[in-house]
């Protein structure tokens, strides 16, 4: 117990001193009742303490005797419920201080038989043939599919296909007129009938039908946002003023946006207004078509509610589609044969009526935060913003939270609406408090007071100085910093925490208001903001999920400081403290057993990634170990009593043609049984679901030839050993040979060098004797002349 009121007592005081630091420092009465709806200001004349304090500081009322603390005035008159009325209150008027919480409860009620206006819009490209000629058939149907949501229902219908030009469409010679032989001309939208109801519908749609024929274009989106703009905004199509309006919006194909019209030199934007010259759409070709964002607009201003009716496979398209838009919206799965049009009809019409929310349309700076109070018999919107499942006659009850931060010079009247989509809107007038009556009342204010040393105007108890002088009494003169020591930060040592963050001012510190909107400054120096403190990988200011409080992330509070129950932790408030995030729906496992949660996200272990680490490549639907046994069966048989799971086929040649697969994962081989030593290869082909969902497997393909290991080849093995032999024989007679050349090659250089330094006598020895003995005839005298003898 005791622990429970100490827990009090300082969530008390902490509570105090994060308020009081707001309140402190403001000079004048409008500055003290706009920063905190918890501050008041005292506007006694002898007042000697801080006049500005907060409400839960009860020391500070002892002292004074006159508060100024405007309350809020609330105006919300209730209304009895009627067939065209169906929201209570009509309207409210708020009269509020900033940043203080009002909370109002709306009721609606589903009324029976509400009038119903349908307008049915086709796409009339050459895809939808099938669709139209179904359509002939069961024109009939689609009026007892709306008597049975409404008995007060109208129907209206229209066509598209795209703006008549190239590249969306063929522009050769008369193609625009007759773009095939059993095709009517290209348009961009053509309004058939109008809203019409009773017995005279069934007829008047039959008898149009029956006199329409197809289209065609060229390129694959289609010129739909077009069509439904102009459904929704020309009047003349005979919507009602009060009545659900509903357009059934048909298609096979995506859709143009805005920015598209460029393709063919149309670089207008898309005005949003009606062009129906006669029953046709006249401006198709001068204006691009509109962004998703102004569809979304034009829908919420004329209350229509698009009911997309797709094929399967654009489903998921139009599905993100629905979720950009905030207003009320359906999407529907078209069958290939579109046989089921009118109960599918029918079927969305009830899931419209058994869905109730609110749509606020607040301006920039007004907060409204709707909290729907569904029963236990019918369940909340995936967006936490409306209720499903409400039956005819059945009252839902929303808490709504109103909640403007500041005042805005020149802005402080709001009026917008809030709306039940398809239904109604309640008008909502917010008026803000921004200044004391104690300013405004000339009979207050003491001009040249005597208390202001005769050089300001007593206003609400404070001086508010003139011709330069400053201070409580105006005792200062301006420029002068007098006393600047107490004006400094003991912990920073800076005067007013810095000169961007304040001026000292006769020994006090003035805040100066930040430049950026939303942002505030405080402190006995200026040292604390609400917008210093730790910020997330966005650069959210607490992860934008609790309140910066001079430096310090409390993720008690809102954004704005309004009380909340305490959602995530942290430095930065960026941990959720519930794990459900790490949860499937289906599931309370956390990150399906293949991971940890930690900060609110699934940290996963290996081979495992998604949100929820329910994603495997190997462990999911592409485990290959699960088809085996039927891989085997219908390898061996061939036949398709095996029982798989999934479609399997043997490829017509040996292999499968992988190129031509798609998306597939080639398996481990596994043992062929006829065959010893072979294996069977078999692929797993699928379709890839990204990072949210497991793939999907969608046919099992098997090699029709087992991959067999060949047999040896023994005259390669040997000729291949011979030659290698002779090879590495050959390989070492001509290194030996290198070796010996070089080796030879270096003697001789060797040799050659020491002949050259040897030296050698030229003189004779004395024992030498020479080997020849010549001997000369005393008698010759000369040359013999042959000749002669």
């Amino acid at each position: 117990m005791w622990c429970n009121t100490l827990f009090l007592v300082f969530l008390s005081v902490a509570l105090l001193e994060t308020v009081q630091g707001q309140c402190s420092g403001s000079k004048k009465c409008s500055t003290c009742i706009t920063a905190s709806p918890d501050c008041r200001w005292c506007k006694d004349k002898e007042y000697s303490v801080e006049r500005c304090s907060s409400k839960l500081d009860v020391s500070s009322t002892v002292n004074c005797k006159a508060w100024v603390d405007p309350q809020k005035d609330v105006e919300a008159p209730s209304q009895e419920f009627t067939d065209t009325e169906q929201i209570s209150p009509k309207l409210i008027k708020l009269k509020i201080r900033p940043g203080e919480d009002h909370t109002e409860a709306i009721t609606v009620k589903s009324a029976e038989n509400y009038p119903l206006d349908l307008y049915y819009l086709m796409d009339f490209s050459f895809s939808m043939n099938d669709d139209l000629q179904m359509l002939k058939r069961t024109a009939t149907g689609i009026a007892e599919s709306l008597k049975n949501v409404s008995t007060d229902y109208k129907l209206g219908f229209g066509t598209f296909v795209d703006k008549p030009t190239a590249p969306y469409a063929n522009t050769y010679e008369g193609k625009i007129e007759r773009p095939c032989d059993i095709c009517d001309e290209v348009h961009s939208y053509n309004h058939i009938m109008n809203l019409t109801g009773g017995q005279a519908a069934k007829t008047e749609l039959e008898t149009k039908l029956n006199g329409l024929k197809i289209s065609s274009n060229k390129d694959e989106p289609e010129g739909g946002f077009d069509a439904l703009v102009q459904a929704a905004v020309c009047q003349s199509i005979g919507w009602r003023a009060t009545s659900r309006k509903v357009v059934f919006y048909a298609t096979d194909a995506t859709f143009h946006t805005a920015g598209d019209g460029k393709l063919a030199g149309i670089i207008k934007a898309n005005e949003g207004r009606c062009g129906l010259t006669g029953n046709k759409y006249s401006r198709s070709l001068d204006e691009d078509y509109p962004s998703i964002g102004q569809l979304n607009d034009i829908l919420i201003k004329q209350k229509i509610i698009p009911i997309f009716a797709v094929t399967t496979k654009m489903q998921n398209l139009y599905t993100e589609l629905s979720n950009q838009l905030t207003q009320l919206s359906q999407v529907g799965r078209l069958d290939e044969e579109s046989e089921t049009v009118t109960d599918l009809i029918k079927e969305q019409l009830n899931a419209i009526v058994s869905r109730t929310k609110l749509n606020p349309q607040a301006p920039s700076g007004v907060t409204v935060e709707v909290t729907p109070k569904c029963n236990d018999k019918i369940g909340q919107e995936v967006d936490g913003a409306g209720c499903k499942g409400v039956r005819k006659g059945e009252n839902v009850v929303f808490d709504v939270n109103f909640r403007v931060d500041e005042c805005v010079e020149g802005e402080n009247k709001y009026n917008f609406n809030i709306d039940v989509p398809g239904i109604a809107a309640l008008p909502v007038e917010i008026e803000m408090i921004c200044s004391c009556a104690c300013e405004n009342n000339q009979a207050e204010i003491e001009t040249d007071s005597s208390t202001c040393d005769k050089r300001g105007d007593l206003i609400c108890g404070a001086c508010e100085c003139k011709n330069n002088t400053y201070g409580s009494r105006c005792e200062c003169d301006r420029g002068k910093n007098v006393n600047a020591d107490k004006c400094k930060n003991p912990k920073s040592g800076l005067i007013c925490s810095g000169e961007n963050n304040g001026m000292c001012i006769c020994g006090q510190c003035e805040c100066i208001p930040p430049s950026k909107k939303g942002y505030k400054r405080w402190g006995a120096y200026c040292e604390c903001s609400n917008y210093e403190c730790k910020r997330n990988t966005d650069y959210e200011i607490c992860s934008n999920n609790g309140y910066c409080n001079c430096g310090k992330c409390e993720c008690d509070k809102a954004p704005n400081g309004a009380s909340q129950v305490v959602k995530y932790t942290g430095d930065d408030c960026g941990c959720p403290i519930s794990n459900s995030t790490c949860k499937k729906e289906e599931s309370d496992v956390l990150c399906s057993g293949n991971g940890e949660c930690e900060c609110g996200k699934c940290l996963c272990k290996k081979e495992h990634y998604g949100q929820f680490c329910d994603i495997c490549q190997d462990c999911g639907p592409l485990d290959c170990s699960k088809y085996t046994e039927c891989v085997k069966c219908v390898y061996l048989a061939e036949a398709p009593q095996c029982n798989c799971s999934h479609p399997v086929d043997v490829s017509a040649g040996d292999r499968v043609d992988t190129s031509k697969l798609g998306r597939h994962k080639q398996c481990v081989p596994i043992d062929d049984p006829k065959n010893e030593g072979c294996s069977i290869i078999y692929y797993l082909h699928y379709k890839d679901k990204g990072t949210s969902q497991q793939p999907e497997l969608t046919h099992i393909y098997i090699d029709r030839k087992p991959d067999c290991p060949s047999a040896p080849n023994i005259i390669a093995i040997v000729a291949g050993v011979i030659g290698g032999i002779l090879g590495i024989g050959i390989l070492l007679l001509v290194i030996w040979k290198i070796v010996t050349h070089f080796v030879d090659k270096r003697e001789y250089e060797k040799f050659l060098e020491e002949r050259s330094k040897a030296k050698w006598n030229s003189g004779l020895s004395p024992l030498y004797k020479e080997p020849t003995t010549k001997y000369r005839n005393p008698l010759y005298s000369g040359r013999i002349d042959y000749k002669k003898i």
